[in-house]
């Protein structure tokens, strides 16, 4: 017999449930756009953005959901309120404190012609675990997944946790039998999915092309026959391809100065301040190289060495709020009693005086980041400040996909000394920071018991309100062992051309482009 469901939130996710996985479609007429448009005999969009990951598996980033949405499909989504929404999955009940049974659609196929079943499912989920794949950070307490039926299946977590269901729109679910029969490189090479679009062309860094299947998507109704993704680190280049028409979309982290001059044209500009952009401290890396970071002095000096005005008025030019915390104003944890920590070099020198470093000392390696997700000049602008107090910091950039074997430890990678991130709450559980920082996660930057035990206990807390206050906690707990230099909550952007329609932006943290289309 099931388990009686407990708490508002359990209610909320059965409704949820109940509806019909339907990804909304473009109204005529909608947002002032005049009726007599007429769609372009050629749907092809073309999207820029600063990087790609290193191969489009799920094995390979938990992000890019533009890219992995096009081409799979997970178990449930999120609404612009992080409600969670039926998906490859029609509904979903708790039968015991720690598992979940998701009931499967029957009409979704992946590209080869199999369909997608609770063996897929299972296969995806255990891979994920077994292998700790980049999504571990979005379901952190998973432990696997069992199949009941062709088109049932059980998630189990380690503890109870609420979050789990929300957290599996990042986990994309791989068919059992191809993947097993060409095997993880082969499906590096060739990846297939369920969703509306199939992979025809892609090179690390530099271009991904989806062409729409042939057998129509049973709720996905896609319009675009083709949708081709440009890794564009130069965004001179970017705004060039827009005006032209080379490029009809620009999604990501872009320099103000780019966005305004594109403002001054017939571009559609928008965003959403939702990036918190900090340079992270691995507690690991900063033990095993016995830096001074270890002494909690020495990282309230970082905190107090940096100038988050300084790089939020001139770097992003109202794009971006300075912040004392980890996390962000949309975030069910965000704390408005947390004050940005001040500029003030003097209290930094007395700080690092009073750990035992009067003249500073020089970090073995440095500050590392991507400028795929954070601007260079951010780095640099971090370099000038620790410098002033006497830190001497080198900064290196990676590539995307190197920065990622190094941010996941992956092909015998490890962290630097400081590491700029940019970080979300992507769904309302802040789970990608519990990923980052449980003490169990074998990859962890940062351990903290205290923060571990109300991030749980939130977790399992099926009242909103309750959950909210409980996350506030644990962010003041993470604000107090200063794990981090906090930075700026920056902004996310999209802009499209004067001739792309349909675009709803639903959930600020990802883009999807079933619905957008083009008009002559």
């Amino acid at each position: 017999m099931l388990s009686r469901l407990a708490g508002g939130f359990a209610l909320a996710l059965v409704l949820a449930a109940c509806a019909p996985a339907t990804a909304p479609q473009p109204q005529p007429g909608a947002a002032g756009v005049p009726t007599t448009e007429r769609r372009a005999a050629v749907q092809v969009l073309r999207v820029a953005q600063i990087g790609l990951p290193a191969t489009l598996s799920p094995e390979s980033s938990a992000s890019n959901i533009s890219l992995y949405g096009a081409m799979y499909d997970p178990l449930t989504w999120l609404d612009s309120k992080n409600n969670v929404l039926p998906w490859a999955a029609t509904r979903w009940e708790q039968v015991e404190p720690t598992t979940w049974r998701f009931t499967l659609r029957r009409d979704l196929t992946f590209s080869n012609g199999d369909k997608l079943t609770a063996d897929d499912v299972e296969f995806t989920l255990n891979l994920i675990v077994e292998t700790r794949m980049p999504q571990t950070s979005q379901v952190i307490n998973l432990v696997g997944a069992k199949k009941v039926d062709e088109y049932t299946v059980d998630v189990m977590t380690r503890v109870r946790d609420a979050s789990v269901v929300a957290g599996l729109l990042y986990c994309w679910i791989m068919p059992k039998s191809y993947y097993t029969q060409v095997g993880k490189n082969g499906f590096a090479v060739k990846p297939i999915g369920s969703g509306p679009y199939e992979l025809v062309e892609f090179r690390a860094n530099d271009i991904a092309v989806f062409r729409k299947r042939a057998t129509e998507h049973p709720f996905r109704k896609a319009i675009a026959t083709e949708l081709t993704f440009r890794s564009i680190v130069e965004q001179t280049q970017m705004a060039s391809g827009l005006r032209t028409g080379e490029l009809d979309i620009l999604q990501g982290l872009l320099s103000p100065d780019i966005v305004e001059t594109i403002a001054k044209t017939d571009a559609k500009v928008d965003y959403r301040t939702t990036s918190n952009i900090s340079a992270l401290i691995s507690q690991p890396e900063m033990m095993m190289r016995n830096t001074p970071l270890q002494d909690k002095r020495v990282r309230w000096a970082l905190n107090y060495a940096v100038d988050k005005e300084a790089i939020a008025k001139n770097l992003f030019r109202g794009y971006a709020i300075p912040t004392g915390q980890l996390s962000v104003p949309p975030s069910p944890s965000w704390d408005d009693s947390i004050k940005p920590i001040p500029y003030d070099p003097a209290r930094a020198k007395q700080l690092l005086a009073e750990a035992g470093y009067p003249n500073g000392f020089k970090l073995p390696v440095g500050i590392e980041f991507t400028p795929q997700t954070v601007n260079p000049n951010i780095a640099t602008a971090i370099q000038a400040n620790l410098r002033d107090v006497g830190i001497d910091a080198p900064v290196t950039a990676y590539e995307l996909a190197a920065f990622l074997d190094k941010y996941y430890g992956r092909n015998n990678q490890v962290k630097g000394d400081l590491f700029l991130q940019s970080t979300s709450d992507v769904n309302g559980f802040f789970t990608h920071i519990q990923g980052l920082y449980s003490c169990s996660n074998a990859l962890h930057w940062w351990c903290n018991p205290e923060f571990d035990r109300l991030m749980q206990q939130a977790n399992g807390e099926p009242d909103v309100a309750k959950r909210a206050e409980i996350m506030r906690r644990a962010i003041r707990v993470f604000y107090d062992d200063v794990a981090h230099i906090n930075l700026i909550v920056s902004s996310v952007f999209l802009i499209t051309s004067p001739k792309i329609r349909g675009f709803v932006w639903d959930n600020p943290f990802f883009f999807v482009y079933d619905n957008a289309y083009k008009v002559e």
